[in-house]
């Protein structure tokens, strides 16, 4: 008896269309598209976890009481410049 889930039954049949033609507009494989979107749901779900949120609050709290907060305005300018440029990179 076959234990691998066959990989056509992992995907909702309604999304197969936008992903082919996001993979496509991408000039990537379907495969690959979908592989990216579930590595980074799961980063996103590590990172979200109960417990690691608290000691990550801690920490950024111990940085700001140390004096090595960051000006929000600069952290911005510098995630939509990031943002920017891996955009132009595609």
């Amino acid at each position: 008896m076959k234990s691998e889930t066959p990989s056509d039954t992992l995907v909702p049949p309604g999304l197969l269309p936008e992903i082919r033609a996001a993979a496509a507009e991408e000039h990537r494989a379907p495969s690959e598209f979908i592989g990216e979107a579930i590595e980074r749901y799961l980063s996103e779900r590590r990172w979200f976890r109960k417990d690691e949120i608290h000691t990550k609050i801690a920490q950024g709290l111990k940085s700001l009481r140390q004096g090595k907060g960051l000006d929000g305005e600069t952290v911005m300018a510098e995630l939509i410049a990031e943002l920017d440029a891996s955009g132009h990179a595609r």
